[in-house]
């Protein structure tokens, strides 16, 4: 089941699996709608959305306890944040953006009709501390996309 929850009711470790800068987390949480899914009211996913100028909407941070990844919980938090754009007739498109080397998220969000607008070059080498690798390879720039909602 998907609810509502307050940004503090989010458990640090699991955005940090999405995003590792607290910094960074903690700034657009000032400001997010968040979205979890509960499994024997356990947080097991997380969705955290912000509106970008009133007419578009981003995808924070979205991230899956281990133990219950590849289970679908990700595509149905994805579908929700999409389905909750489309029905706010504001929102034009819904975007988001992830690592040159975050795969299995790359192929979500293209999956979800997300399309690939943008490659910023070298973002996470100058907006992150330390370097960050998944899948065998330096994540170093950020792929945005982007959905049309209405």
């Amino acid at each position: 089941m998907i609810s509502a929850v307050k940004a503090d009711q989010l458990p640090r470790e699991l955005l940090l699996s999405a995003d590792p800068d607290w910094s960074i987390v903690q700034k657009y949480l000032e400001h997010a709608a968040c979205y979890v899914e509960w499994v024997d009211d356990q947080i097991v996913g997380l969705i955290v959305l912000t509106s970008r100028d009133g007419t578009t909407d981003e995808v924070q941070n979205l991230a899956v306890a281990p133990s219950y990844q590849h289970r679908g919980i990700a595509k149905r938090l994805l579908a929700f944040a999409i389905q909750r754009c489309r029905q706010d007739k504001t929102c034009q498109a819904l975007w988001v953006g992830t690592g040159n080397s975050s795969l299995r998220q790359l192929a979500l969000y293209q999956h979800a009709g997300f399309e690939m607008q943008a490659v910023l070059v070298d973002y996470f080498v100058d907006n992150y501390p330390e370097p960050i690798y998944e899948n065998g390879l330096q994540c170093k720039s950020m792929v945005r996309l982007c959905i049309k909602t209405n």
